[in-house]
């Protein structure tokens, strides 16, 4: 993997900590979590991972808790965030226009 790939993964999952942290504070790490499980690509989480397990040089500190809760995971996490609740609702599958507020 690239070093400007690299540094790209540690900007997205830092700026999604911060975001999430500013709407579920005390909660962030898991609604990190939540959402690197549901939305991003195995490949994606794998190079995050193998950047923790090297010291995850860069890493705020949520996202290194919801890195940390990702590596030890076996299982699905909980739903934490509309998002991910409305990605469990499969409407992918239903031919939608998700974009649309009308569906």
């Amino acid at each position: 993997m690239s070093a400007a790939t690299l540094e790209k993964l540690v900007y997205m999952v830092n700026q999604i900590g911060r975001e999430l942290d500013s709407q579920h504070p005390g909660d962030a790490a898991q609604a990190t979590y939540d959402h690197l499980w549901h939305f991003w690509d195995p490949w994606m989480r794998s190079q995050i991972l193998d950047h923790l397990a090297a010291g995850g040089s860069g890493l705020n500190e949520v996202a290194r808790a919801a890195l940390t809760k990702l590596q030890l995971s076996a299982s699905k996490p909980r739903t934490a965030t509309k998002a991910t609740e409305f990605n469990k609702a499969h409407d992918h599958e239903r031919d939608r226009d998700l974009m649309s507020d009308a569906g």
